[in-house]
C-alpha cells in the first residue's frame, strides 16, 4: 500500500466552514497512550520527510499517566509525523482535541490529514501547536473533511530538532485526561560547542533552547554566498539583523544589492567562525558594513581584547574580500548600571576602533554619542525596551549617518 502524504511546509489552521451539521464522533484508539510497550498501540504509522527520528511511548513525560506518544529527532533537525487512521466521508465535521508539548528547539503540531480512497494525500489541517519553552498546551479545532476524502489521520508532527509529544486525544472534543496531573521529565540541556578563549578565537554560536538554530542560520548564509555576488554585505550581530525589519532595508539597501548577515548574539569569535566557514565566498562585495563588538561584553572580554577581535575580523575581510571597502561602525551605547562603566567601555572601544581605519580601504563611523542626552543618559526614543536594541528612530539615525559615506564608498569602488 502506497500512501501519498501532504508535507506540512505550508500549514493551514483547521477551521470549520459554513456547514451547520453536528460534528461526527469518531473513537480514537488508545487516546491516552495507556496501551503499548515501546510505541503506543495504534500509533504506528510514520512518515519522515527529513532527518532521523525515534518514536516511543514515553513514560517519563506525559499529560496524563501513564505515558504519551513522543517523536524525537536524532542527530539534527527532522520533519516527521506519526498518525492513526480513520474512515471518513467528505463534508463530515470532526472536533479534534489533544495536548501537545515540545522541547529542544522543536515545534509540535496536532493536525488532521485527509486521503482519498486510493491513499492520495488531499489536505492537512493543523489545529494547534506547542513550541519549545512551553509546557503541555491544548490544541483543538473543528475540521471539515474535504470532498473526495475517504480516510483521515490524526497526526503528531515534529518540525525541527528536539522532541514532540502528544497525549489525551479525541475526535469528539472531549478530554480523556481531564483532571490529570502532567509530568515532564527534565531534559538535559545540550552542552554546546567550546567557548572562545578570547575575542580572536573563532567559535560557533549557540542557543541552548534551540541547539541547531545558529548552524541553520549559517547554512542559509553559506547557501546565499554560493548564489553569486552581492554589492553590499551587512555583517554583524542582532543590531545588524534588525535592519530587515526597517523600511529602509527594502526601500534602499536591498535595491543596492545588499544582503544582511547579522546574527543575534554574535561577537567577534562567531563572525570569525562564519567567515572561515564560507559565508563570504563568492559574494565579492564592493562594501562590507561591519557592526560587531557589543556582544563581546557578555563572555567577559575586555575592551582591548574586543578591539583585537575586530581587527582580526578586518584581517579576514581583507583575505576573503580583497576588493571590498569596509565601513566599520562604532559600538552603540546601551543600558548602564549607573556607574558609568558602560559608557566608558563603549568610548574606549570606539576610540581604538577609529585607529583601525586607514581612510581608504577601511572607513570608520561613530554615531553613538548622538544617542545620548546632554546628561549622558540614553535617548529612550532611540531604543526598544531592553535599552540595547534600537527602535525605528535609532535605525533612522544610523541610516542618516551612514548613507552619505556608503554612497561615497560604492561610487569609489566602481
Amino acid at each position: 500500500m502506497r500512501i501519498t502524504l501532504v508535507p506540512c511546509f505550508l500549514l493551514l489552521l483547521g477551521v470549520a466552514g459554513a456547514d451547520s451539521s453536528a460534528p461526527v464522533k469518531l473513537a480514537v484508539k488508545n487516546p491516552s497512550m495507556t496501551d503499548g510497550r515501546d510505541v503506543p498501540e495504534h500509533w504506528t504509522n510514520q512518515w519522515v520527510g527529513r532527518g532521523k527520528i525515534k518514536v516511543m511511548r514515553d513514560t517519563a513525560t506525559y499529560r496524563s499517566a501513564p505515558a504519551s506518544l513522543a517523536i524525537e529527532a536524532v542527530d539534527g533537525p527532522a520533519h516527521a509525523q506519526v498518525s492513526q487512521f480513520f474512515e471518513v466521508k467528505g463534508g463530515e465535521r470532526v472536533k479534534l482535541c489533544g495536548w501537545v508539548r515540545a522541547d529542544g528547539g522543536g515545534n509540535a503540531m496536532l493536525a488532521l490529514q485527509s486521503f482519498s480512497a486510493d491513499w492520495k494525500g488531499i489536505d492537512l489541517k493543523v489545529v494547534g501547536n506547542a513550541l519549545t519553552g512551553f509546557d503541555w498546551r491544548k490544541a483543538e479545532g473543528e475540521v471539515v473533511i474535504p470532498a473526495g476524502a475517504a480516510r483521515a489521520a490524526v497526526v503528531l508532527v515534529l518540525q525541527g530538532p528536539g522532541a514532540a509529544w502528544l497525549d489525551d486525544v479525541s475526535l469528539d472534543g472531549s478530554d480523556p485526561g481531564a483532571g490529570a496531573q502532567p509530568q515532564s521529565a527534565a531534559r538535559p540541556k545540550p552542552a554546546g560547542p567550546p567557548k572562545p578563549k578570547n575575542s580572536c578565537d573563532p567559535a560557533e554560536g549557540f542557543y541552548p533552547d534551540y541547539p541547531h538554530a545558529w548552524r541553520q542560520i549559517v547554512e542559509g548564509q553559506q547557501k546565499r554566498a554560493k548564489e553569486g555576488p552581492a554589492a553590499v554585505v551587512f555583517l554583524g550581530d542582532s543590531l545588524t539583523l534588525g535592519w530587515h525589519e526597517q523600511p529602509q532595508w527594502k526601500d534602499r539597501y536591498a535595491k543596492l544589492g545588499a544582503v544582511n548577515f547579522g546574527v543575534g548574539g554574535d561577537g567577534t569569535p562567531q563572525v570569525l567562525w562564519r567567515i572561515d566557514h564560507g559565508i563570504l565566498d563568492g559574494l565579492d562585495p564592493r562594501v562590507v558594513v561591519l557592526c560587531i563588538g557589543i556582544n563581546n561584553l557578555w563572555p567577559g572580554f575586555d575592551a582591548a581584547d574586543t578591539v583585537q577581535g575586530v581587527d582580526a575580523v578586518l584581517g579576514r575581510l581583507k583575505e576573503k574580500c580583497p576588493n571590498a571597502k569596509v565601513l566599520l561602525l562604532g559600538n552603540t551605547h546601551f543600558f548602564d548600571k549607573g556607574d558609568g562603566k558602560g559608557r566608558e567601555r563603549v568610548r574606549h572601544i570606539n576610540a581604538a576602533l577609529a585607529k583601525l581605519a586607514d581612510g581608504r580601504r577601511v572607513r570608520f563611523l561613530d554615531f553613538s554619542e548622538h544617542m545620548l542626552t546632554n546628561d549622558d543618559e540614553l535617548k529612550l526614543e532611540m531604543y526598544v525596551g531592553d535599552k540595547l536594541h534600537l527602535s525605528a528612530q535609532g535605525y533612522a539615525l544610523w541610516a542618516n549617518a551612514m548613507d552619505p559615506l556608503l554612497d561615497e564608498l560604492l561610487k569609489g569602488s566602481q
